[in-house]
């Protein structure tokens, strides 16, 4: 018994290509943050990071307040950007 409509074909072929593009981002992902040890740091919004929470006119009081809850030494997302911050408060 043999199926002949081409768009089972392409069908087949799109779900085999998008569950082996998931896998690989599985893995990818897994090594990716499994080997850096980060700082903690404030929770973070899926796009912009931690740009929300420096918002406003003097975001270094914002920066002295998180590093008061959080240390000295913190990590940030700055949009997609990852950084440490280091301060001495």
């Amino acid at each position: 018994m043999e199926i002949q409509c081409p768009s089972f074909q392409v069908l087949l072929a799109f779900l085999l290509f998008m569950i082996m593009v998931l896998k690989i981002g599985k893995i990818r992902g897994k090594t990716k943050y499994s080997a850096s040890n980060l700082p903690p740091g404030p929770w973070k919004l899926p796009v912009i990071g931690n740009l929300h929470q420096l918002a406003g006119y003097l975001p270094h009081h914002r920066l002295r307040d998180l590093a008061k809850k959080y240390g000295p030494l913190m990590h940030l997302k700055l949009g997609e950007v990852s950084a440490v911050v280091v301060s001495s408060a």
